[in-house]
C-alpha cells in the first residue's frame, strides 16, 4: 500500500514545522474488540454465555454455520 501525496500534503499543512511519525501496524482482533467499552461488554457477555452454556446455537455442518453467519452479517 502506498501513501498518497494528498495525505502527506495534508499532514504537512496541518502540522507545519513539526516532526510527524506515522506508524503502520496490524491490529490484533482482541485488541480491537477490547478498545471500545461497548465491544468489550459484548465480548464479555458472549464469553459468559459460552461458559454458562446459554444462548448457544448448534449447526449440523460448518457450511450451515457459515451460511448463518453470512445471513446475520447481511442483516446488520
Amino acid at each position: 500500500m502506498e501513501l498518497k501525496d494528498s495525505f502527506i500534503d495534508t499532514i504537512r499543512t496541518t502540522y507545519p514545522n513539526q516532526v510527524v511519525e506515522i506508524e503502520i501496524r496490524e491490529q490484533d482482533e482482541t485488541e480491537f474488540l477490547m478498545s471500545s467499552p461497548a465491544m468489550r461488554e459484548k465480548l464479555d457477555r458472549a464469553i459468559k454465555n459460552v461458559n454458562e452454556r446459554n444462548n448457544l446455537i448448534s449447526f449440523a455442518t460448518l457450511e450451515d454455520a457459515v451460511k448463518a453467519a453470512e445471513e446475520l452479517n447481511r442483516k446488520q
